[in-house]
């Protein structure tokens, strides 16, 4: 039977084993957390500069588009900029006429379906419903 001395030897050399295990992931912590840090301390900095360039005439969809990530806290102050490109969107976008009647004339031409692009003749039969 195994004496405790030797029970206490043998937790040792695995506790021993184990701890050298975890050496270098400590390391690679300490590492990280020290990155983390400095990108958190550049956070500020960056978010300014991100608005900087909208200012200067940049969509967030342009900056985006060439690899800047919008940033995750905008600095305080003016609400950002809409995008100009949804302001064009709905300046082009054409308005509906009144004056168009909801159903087809009984007479109007229905494109041919033979693929020769000529537009045949409305029948009763082709304009139900």
């Amino acid at each position: 039977m195994a004496s405790a001395h030797e029970f206490m030897r043998k937790m040792r050399e695995a506790q021993a084993a184990r701890e050298k295990a975890f050496e270098p992931l400590a390391e690679i912590l300490g590492k990280r957390e020290e990155l983390q840090r400095q990108l958190a301390e550049l956070d500020a900095p960056y978010a300014e500069a991100f608005v900087a360039a909208e200012a200067a005439g940049w969509t967030t969809e342009e900056l985006l588009g060439i690899g800047a990530e919008e940033p995750a806290k905008r600095p305080k102050g003016r609400p950002r900029r809409r995008s100009t490109a949804k302001k064009e969107t709905a300046r082009k976008a054409p308005e509906a006429s009144v004056s168009e009647p909801s159903t087809p004339s009984p007479a109007a031409a229905i494109p041919g379906q033979d693929g020769s692009g000529e537009a045949a003749p409305a029948t009763a039969e082709s304009v139900s419903g």
